[in-house]
């Protein structure tokens, strides 16, 4: 059995570009929470999903996140932030944080009920210290779609 270095080759999907990138994070499987909860949803989610896809793949890679706009984003503190898009009392969250480098890094998603649960707080806090390990040693690895699916 071979020693892996988790932190090695943290890899990310690039799911736009424009003055701003966005990436989601990829698991050790390849696999993309965001993407994978995006595409889980039910009809009824159908206009938050919509509005979710039409932020994080046109509004945000023209304009960058939208920090100013409390209706959208919310700073849940640490540096995490949350993408809101709710539609119809649907309530969608993409959680993210972003860097110097004019980069948003989604971390996960979730439907949500009234407050942010601390499992997903968490885990986009261990995944920014690990971000921010790995791309100091040089170390990411960013997959287009196409790239990804192959």
């Amino acid at each position: 059995m071979t020693n892996v270095n988790k932190e090695v080759n943290m890899r990310f999907i690039q799911l736009a570009k424009g003055l701003w990138e966005v990436l989601a994070y990829l698991d050790h499987r390849g696999r993309c929470q965001v993407l994978d909860h995006l595409a889980s949803l039910g009809a009824n989610f159908q206009g938050a999903r919509d509005k979710m896809v039409r932020l994080l793949c046109s509004q945000i890679p023209l304009q960058g996140p939208p920090m100013q706009n409390a209706r959208i984003c919310k700073c849940l503190g640490g540096s995490i932030y949350e993408l809101r898009g709710q539609h119809r009392g649907q309530k969608l969250r993409v959680v993210f944080f972003y860097d110097d480098n004019r980069k948003v890094i989604c971390t996960n998603a979730f439907s949500k009920a009234e407050t942010t649960p601390q499992n997903e707080l968490r885990v986009a806090r261990e995944l920014r210290e690990q971000y921010l390990r790995v791309k100091f040693r040089k170390e990411l690895q960013i997959l287009t779609r196409r790239e990804h699916d192959v």
